[in-house]
């Protein structure tokens, strides 16, 4: 079993594939960046045993961190529990992605794995909307270079900035898969249908945007644990993608590792 990792700034997500590419086990805990390699080491003998995963049944481990204070615990960690060597996305390391940027090395692990995955899918140009803590755009051409990006706050750090910013705004908050009335009557209302169709409306517009750019019609994968907060109000035709950056880190660990 390949053990795959993305650690961002809320939480580390564990995804388990078996020989054949299928995902057969998942599990997440919250981000705590001051926490130390032996924290994380009991972390994830406890979320092993809770999914029935056996170490002697793990060939190998990938991981993609964008909190730069935590990869090296992290690392240190999975390699304790395993015994494999981790293989962290890095500039150092073989993706087959041609990275069109001024500084290619800030772009993101797990922006770099979903775009992976997202070229081995073959329906391109493409846009990748991660609707997280931000909302982030990855943009792949016809080609399949990584050509442009575009980073937004996400539709929670909206509210939260609201909130902290003007002493009248409430704290507000908001379900997975409710659909804001655009004509809000109310300032908590008004608040989520800035944040929520504000973020769609945005996420409308870059599509439009972007492929105006391309000059082509490009697909959009919708990923990122936002989702349900924006894609009822998206006017945008899409396809969800939530494990689109996992599957990237699969294919990045067996370009890495081709006689296995």
């Amino acid at each position: 079993m390949l053990i795959a990792v993305i650690a961002d700034n809320s939480h580390i997500r564990v995804h388990g594939f078996k020989g054949d590419g299928k995902m057969d086990f998942a599990a997440s805990i919250a981000t705590e960046p001051r926490q130390t390699a032996d924290y994380y080491a009991c972390m994830a003998e406890q979320l092993f045993a809770l999914g029935g995963v056996k170490k002697d049944e793990i060939t190998g481990v990938v991981l993609g961190s964008v909190v730069p204070q935590l990869t090296r615990a992290l690392s240190s960690a999975l390699h304790s529990v395993t015994g494999r060597r981790v293989l962290s996305v890095s500039s150092g390391v073989r993706t087959g992605l041609n990275i069109r940027s001024d500084q290619p090395q800030q772009v993101g692990a797990d922006r770099v794995a979903a775009a992976v995955a997202a070229k081995a899918r073959g329906k391109l140009p493409c846009i990748i909307a991660d609707c997280g803590a931000a909302i982030t755009f990855t943009v792949l051409d016809k080609d399949g270079t990584l050509c442009a990006s575009a980073i937004a706050a996400g539709v929670r750090m909206s509210l939260e900035a609201l909130h902290a910013s003007s002493a009248q705004l409430p704290t507000v908050a908001l379900e997975d898969g409710a659909v804001c009335e655009v004509m809000a009557r109310n300032t908590a209302d008004a608040m989520r249908v800035g944040a929520a169709v504000g973020a769609a409306a945005m996420i409308d517009g870059m599509v439009a945007r972007y492929a105006a750019a391309l000059g082509d019609t490009p697909q959009v994968w919708l990923t990122g644990d936002s989702v349900q907060l924006v894609s009822w109000h998206l006017q945008t035709c899409w396809e969800g993608a939530d494990d689109l950056a996992f599957e990237g880190l699969r294919l990045i660990w067996e370009k890495n590792h081709p006689d296995r």
